[in-house]
């Protein structure tokens, strides 16, 4: 079977089938926004499986960014399928999936919000203000988002080294992903204020988990790393007995904590989950599935920005553009999709089998 979708659409309609088979009760939350289908609706869809009243609860959550939103889809859709179907959930142990936290950007196939916002920069903390910007931001602002629309013909690789022998490798990858503040038209923007996604999760996120007091939650994403590979992030350090009883149970799939990481975000949803739940034993893993280099999935990044901001709706490079974006999180290789389906899905049993051992 199939599982990956070619719109936002067909995979919203096809998970919410899939839960209405297996008996899982679905709650929609719509964001208020443009759509690209007349008399369609954008939602952040909810569906939880198990006894209400489970201590335990394995959270799949997909989409946070936009158009990584069809990769996660069919995660969530072959595990529901493969799972529920042949195995019944223990009586302790409730499937909360949350499916497509930005439809927005699954919907136009970008990778931000209706607000221009990176959802994973957007969950700041009470105690945290919606401002700054890395120092070197504003230098980059120029190659990072030019004003104008984009075009196939750029030498972009000319102009990335260029970037790369003035500023430095170290310096680009401390500055590009880490969240902005300061310029909204631009690439890594958090916004400045809490998002609607933010504000549901906030009033209706408590309610989904219900009683479960231990939480494994799997977020979902693609276009960071190797190929067809996959990595697992957790906010934690590596001496700390939470990060020490993950590893035992994820094996060697668990190898960067918060010392490691590639680069240092504000505003992600994993900080903010953990600090929402301290109240529980609440572990948050980011996975992340590689497809193309670094410097193809900027490319295709800042090209689409570009088109959004600057192009025209009818000139070929802002199809261009968007196709190009779809490609770089969601690789058109069938055997890409075959084995990160398998591998996603294997994950998600894995948080099953965790949260049993």
């Amino acid at each position: 079977m199939n599982y990956f979708s070619p719109d936002y659409f067909t995979a919203r309609s096809r998970w919410i089938a899939a839960a209405e088979r297996y008996g899982g009760r679905i709650e929609s939350y719509e964001i208020t926004a443009a759509v690209p289908v007349k008399e369609q609706n954008l939602t952040i869809d909810v569906a939880i499986f198990g006894n209400a009243n489970a201590s335990k609860a394995l959270v799949i959550s997909s989409g946070l960014h936009g158009a990584e939103g069809l990769f996660g889809s069919a995660v969530q859709l072959a595990t529901i399928d493969r799972y529920l179907a042949t195995d019944r959930l223990p009586s302790d142990l409730a499937i909360v999936t949350i499916h497509t936290l930005n439809p927005f950007g699954c919907a136009w196939h970008r990778r931000w919000n209706e607000d221009n916002i990176d959802l994973n920069r957007n969950f700041l903390l009470t105690d945290e203000v919606y401002a700054g910007a890395p120092s070197a931001y504003s230098s980059l602002d120029g190659f990072l988002n030019p004003r104008s629309a984009p075009s196939r013909l750029e030498p972009f690789l000319l102009k990335s080294l260029g970037a790369i022998g003035r500023y430095g490798m170290s310096a680009l990858k401390s500055t590009l992903p880490v969240g902005q503040y300061e310029f909204p038209q631009g690439l890594f923007f958090g916004g400045k204020a809490a998002s609607q996604t933010q504000k549901i999760l906030a009033t209706h996120f408590r309610s989904w988990l219900g009683a479960a007091q231990q939480v494994i939650h799997l977020d979902l994403h693609s276009g960071l790393g190797k190929w067809g590979t996959y990595q697992l992030f957790a906010e934690l350090t590596s001496d700390s007995p939470r990060y020490q009883w993950l590893a035992e149970r994820f094996g060697d799939l668990l190898t960067l904590d918060a010392e490691d990481r590639v680069y240092q975000p504000r505003g992600t949803l994993g900080r903010w989950c953990q600090a929402e739940f301290a109240d529980r034993r609440y572990d948050f893993i980011l996975a992340e599935f590689g497809t193309y280099s670094m410097l193809r999935v900027l490319k295709a990044l800042r090209a689409e920005n570009r088109a959004h901001w600057w192009g025209s709706p009818a000139d070929r490079s802002n199809d261009w553009a968007k196709e190009e974006l779809l490609e770089v999180f969601v690789p058109q290789s069938q055997q890409w999709r075959e084995i990160v389906l398998d591998r996603g899905v294997k994950l998600c049993w894995a948080g099953i089998n965790a949260l049993q051992s």
